[in-house]
């Protein structure tokens, strides 16, 4: 029972870090482009309000 949890953790874990490498750097694009956008927004504003 126990080695069986064991060796179902170590697949969980590999199967994470596979999608991790794959999906690593499409995703970090994405988060940056969303982020770029939000600080270009709040400038725009901060902008306008001065």
């Amino acid at each position: 029972m126990k080695i069986g949890k064991n060796v179902a953790l170590m697949a969980m874990g590999a199967g994470a870090v596979l999608a991790y490498q794959k999906y690593n750097k499409p995703v970090m694009k994405k988060v940056e482009k969303v982020a770029d956008d939000a600080i270009k927004k709040a400038n725009k504003t901060l902008e306008d309000m001065m």
